[in-house]
């Protein structure tokens, strides 16, 4: 188990976190981020008592303090449960209920979306300073298996579902990554300077969190992520972590000429979703090496990487350290360490990805001859936006079908927008656009159904009398 406490203490004074806020911006040194960990450890057993082994639920802004408190509960051995406020309403008190919350610290300003029978606290007084502190303990071989994580995730039926992550999913394995010259390496290098752009809410939040804290680099964060055309002018960093969609920003500042609200970018590294080839492209013709990773949170985050992407611009690279594929019927299943316990309390959904160990990940694809793997398509019909949002067609197709006048409907994507086709009677397509327009004020804007097409024609269907997608 690698032993990131030991590690941190032994970095010192060394910069852990640079939160970006223009004339508010601070630095942390790694001395001080164990000090305000163990801080907060203490001031969680002051509120909820004993954690460990408590399922304790988080809904806040994603920033430095965030990580204070996800280290905090982690290694005072509680179970953490990041809460996505963005959201919809019902599937937040969903991801709650589903999870057997003991405690839940909360943002004042996301107060509201918080229910049930259970101690909420504020962030602010989980994070206060100057009460009292607790030692921390680095996780041993005998606890690898402990339930750490719960993290929610879309699934294809509509309703998220809780993934479990043990302490040795998240802590079990050395960090693997780039070298010096930003190539593929067995070890990462360590002190880079790291923009990161993902919310401590998704996986890839989560695993970068811990393999920059390995790495000792210096993690820079956005305290308003609307802030990332502006927050990186006058700093100086190595390596970005960024959604694809930030990267098509970031090719528009690239082509006008404005390389400087990049920060001096060296690597640029994605995930969530397949990056456009042309923004790959203006990236490396601009002298920025490029690198992406395939995953899924049921994985712990990383599948493979890919850091010679130009010569292998299609692919999502090569295996990370201890994984192996199988291809079952064209689908990607993989072992590996880093697969999840499974669903939490969700034995049915646990096994239909997961049979003995292999993880079914809904994805198509083959490997080269070279050890690079190839995504050809979806299994399943989650759809995955640019941004790296996970979309349920089969969850707005319900609220669609509220309406007792759609016969049928569809959801797909289109040019990175969520689209609706509907079947119904000529004289009820009015009804069901205003339908449409009110259920998306209760969506997330890229949950929202940007167009919608009407058919005269029942949609084509399986024998089994499926709509064919």
């Amino acid at each position: 188990m690698v032993e990131l406490l030991k590690l941190m203490e032994s970095y010192g004074d060394a910069p852990a976190f640079k939160n970006l806020d223009g004339e508010n911006s601070y630095e942390v040194t790694y001395r001080e981020y164990l000090e305000r960990m163990r801080a907060c450890a203490y001031n969680l057993r002051s509120v909820f008592g004993d954690i460990t082994g408590k399922h304790i639920g988080v809904m806040a802004d994603s920033n430095y303090e965030y990580t204070v408190i996800l280290g905090a509960v982690l290694f005072s051995r509680g179970v953490l449960v990041p809460v996505n406020f963005f959201e919809t309403p019902e599937n937040i008190e969903a991801a709650i209920y589903r999870s057997d919350l003991d405690g839940f610290i909360v943002e004042e300003k996301y107060r509201d979306k918080a229910v049930g029978n259970f101690k909420i606290a504020d962030k602010n007084e989980i994070l206060k300073t100057g009460e009292g502190s607790l030692e921390l303990k680095d996780f041993t071989e005998e606890e690898k298996n402990n339930l750490a994580l719960i993290l929610f995730t879309s699934g294809t039926t509509g309703m998220s579902k809780g993934v479990m992550l043990s302490a040795g999913n998240l802590l079990d394995f050395e960090a693997t990554g780039h070298n010096d010259d930003y190539s593929e390496d067995d070890k990462a290098s360590s002190g880079h300077r790291i923009y990161n752009i993902f919310p401590f809410y998704h996986s890839a939040g989560i695993v970068g969190w811990l393999y920059r804290i390995e790495q000792k680099a210096t993690t820079y964060l956005s305290a308003d992520p609307r802030n990332v055309l502006s927050d990186l002018e006058g700093e100086q960093i190595d390596v970005a972590l960024v959604t694809p969609a930030i990267l098509k920003l970031w090719q528009t500042c690239i082509k006008k000429g404005n390389m400087e609200r990049l920060g001096g970018l060296k690597l640029a590294l994605t995930g969530g979703a397949k990056p456009d080839i042309d923004v790959v492209k203006t990236f490396l013709d601009n002298g920025i090496a490029f690198g992406q990773y395939y995953g899924m949170t049921e994985a712990s985050g990383n599948i493979t990487c890919n850091f010679d992407v130009a010569n292998h611009l299609e692919s999502v690279g090569k295996l990370v350290d201890g994984c192996e594929v199988e291809f079952i019927d064209g689908e990607i299943c993989i072992r590996y360490f880093g697969v999840m316990l499974g669903y939490y309390k969700d034995p049915e959904g646990t096994a239909e990805v997961l049979e003995n160990g292999l993880l079914h990940t809904g994805d198509l694809g083959y490997m080269d001859e070279d050890g690079f793997l190839y995504i050809t398509g979806r299994k399943k019909n989650l759809i995955i936006l640019s941004g790296g949002e996970n979309v349920s067609p089969e969850e707005l197709e319900k609220h669609i079908y509220a309406n007792p006048k759609v016969k049928e409907c569809l959801v797909y994507e289109d040019n990175d927008r969520i689209c609706a086709a509907v079947y119904c009677d000529a004289d009820a397509q009015e009804e069901v656009k205003k339908h449409i327009s009110e259920m998306n004020k209760t969506q997330p804007l890229y949950k929202r159904i940007y167009k919608t097409e009407f058919r005269t024609e029942e949609f084509e269907k399986t024998a089994l009398g499926k709509i064919k997608r």
